[in-house]
């Protein structure tokens, strides 16, 4: 008996070391090296507006679009989230810094008109990069001088004309057609390749001019509004303007700085986000909500009371009540 246990044991273990290992990756659990020139996705999500509290879709507007648009829910907390993530047409490769054109459009008249709307509301555009959600930057200077840095989560669709804005009309829409991604990544001898640990856009807003004819090659085109900066006159959401005037052509660059922030800390930046604007509609969501359920627990309490006292009372069934039951057994308890 003995020997045959220890046979039986030996052979358990044989099989425990010969039988294939199987497992699962939560995404955002386990971080991911990537190697030079490896494929980076971007993903887009929602449209979010601290104005009208209504949330969507991306591809609501006329953004470009891929050759097929994908949902991209990874795991449980985004669609409890309410999350929409669909795939984009953003080509990023990992260090390799460059510009591209996405897409050119000529925006309809109700095209622009709605894009005109979502810029006067507020909304947000929201992207994830290896699960690590978009952010701007900011600099907000304290009263006593003294600056900060902060960050808001996603970056603004566009912005209104005003006074201060150079080459804006006061009261106009314009839009946010290229963007700057700074890309931050942490490498390390304990592992090949790097990991991402930054995601910071930065939005800008450029009528852009080309010469001659439009071509989807991009050696062949010749844009004339080249380098991109904020000293380029913005581009203007006009619904009531002609064919030449409502074409968006957008643009997209890509910055890669290295990084000393580790993969486990490449969140910290985001306890310090700047949005202070107070969220009314969620807080009244959420107080109709427990008053709701406050009603029906009273409503239900008092129909068994009143069941319960009224038979109390009566004297017809006072011989039925010499034994107490019901809620009044409680203080036998």
């Amino acid at each position: 008996a003995e020997l045959l246990q220890a046979m039986s044991l030996v052979f358990l273990r044989v099989w425990l070391l010969l039988a294939p290992v199987a497992a699962f990756y939560l995404p955002g659990v386990a971080p991911h090296e990537y190697l030079d020139n490896e494929k980076v996705e971007i993903k887009v999500n929602k449209l979010s507006s601290t104005k009208t509290q209504l949330p969507y879709d991306y591809y609501s507007l006329p953004f470009c679009r891929p050759a097929e648009v994908v949902n991209k829910m990874e795991n449980l907390g985004e669609v409890l989230h309410g999350s929409v993530i669909k795939n984009s047409a953003y080509d990023i490769s990992m260090g390799k810094i460059e510009f591209r054109v996405l897409c050119k459009r000529t925006l309809e008249p109700a095209e622009a008109t709605l894009l005109h709307t979502r810029i006067r509301q507020d909304y947000r555009v929201h992207m994830i990069m290896d699960n690590l959600p978009a952010a701007t930057k900011m600099i907000r200077e304290l009263p006593d001088g003294q600056t900060i840095v902060m960050y808001d989560r996603g970056y603004p669709l566009g912005f209104v004309g005003s006074a201060e804005r150079q080459g804006s009309v006061p009261g106009g829409a314009y839009l946010h057609n290229h963007l700057r991604f700074v890309l931050k990544y942490h490498k390390d001898a304990a592992f090949d390749g790097a990991r991402i640990v930054g995601f910071e856009v930065e939005p800008l807003s450029v009528k852009h001019k080309y010469k001659g004819a439009w071509s989807d090659d991009a050696s062949q085109l010749q844009l004339l509004t080249l380098p991109v900066g904020p000293d380029l006159p913005p581009l203007r959401v006009d619904p009531k303007g002609s064919a030449a005037e409502r074409e968006v052509v957008y643009t997209y660059d890509v910055k890669w700085e290295p990084s000393d922030v580790k993969w486990a800390s490449r969140w910290d930046l985001y306890l310090y986000m700047g949005d202070d604007q107070i969220h009314w509609f969620s807080i009244i969501n959420s107080l109709a909500i427990v008053l709701l359920l406050t009603g029906i627990v009273a409503m239900i309490m008092m129909r068994t009371l009143r069941r319960d006292v009224s038979r109390y009372n009566s004297p017809e069934d006072k011989d039925d009540l010499a034994e107490e039951s019901g809620w009044k057994l409680v203080h036998a308890d």
